[in-house]
């Protein structure tokens, strides 16, 4: 069952750095942002440009981060240490609970924005998944 429980994290610590280094590498906002803008990127004044591509890297490296820890905690996951369990929730929460609240929030305002629902749902699942099977091993 441990095995499980780290592919899954393992997964979804994958998943969050594949995040990290597109929002880290991209030169303009994602499609669907311009969905939700109403303007294409070219259409935006430099200094908005330059704010977003801001906050597309502090996105990014909050996913690096965030993968990267996950990695981490595999170790003593991995050893049965119980404190791994609950720190693992406490770093996916913040991390991920936002992630969710937003795309649904911007998938709401403009409803074809093909915002990365499922990649963040799918992401909470892995976790929550990996989680309770560490607990049942």
């Amino acid at each position: 069952m441990i095995e499980l429980s780290l592919t899954l994290i393992a997964l979804a610590a994958l998943l969050a750095l594949y995040f990290g280094v597109r929002y880290l590498r991209t030169r303009q906002f994602m499609p669907y942002h311009a969905v939700v803008a109403g303007r294409a990127w070219d259409e935006l004044e430099p200094g908005v440009q330059t704010i977003i591509r801001g906050m597309l890297r502090t996105i990014g490296g909050g996913f690096v981060t965030y993968g990267f820890a996950l990695l981490w905690l595999l170790v003593p996951l991995s050893r049965g240490e119980p404190w791994a369990h609950w720190a693992i929730l406490t770093f996916s929460a913040p991390a991920l609970g936002p992630t969710l609240y937003v795309t649904l929030a911007l998938r709401k305002f403009a409803p074809t924005a093909k915002t990365p629902v499922v990649p963040a749902s799918i992401a909470i699942a892995l976790v929550l998944a990996g989680v309770g099977a560490s607990w049942l091993a």
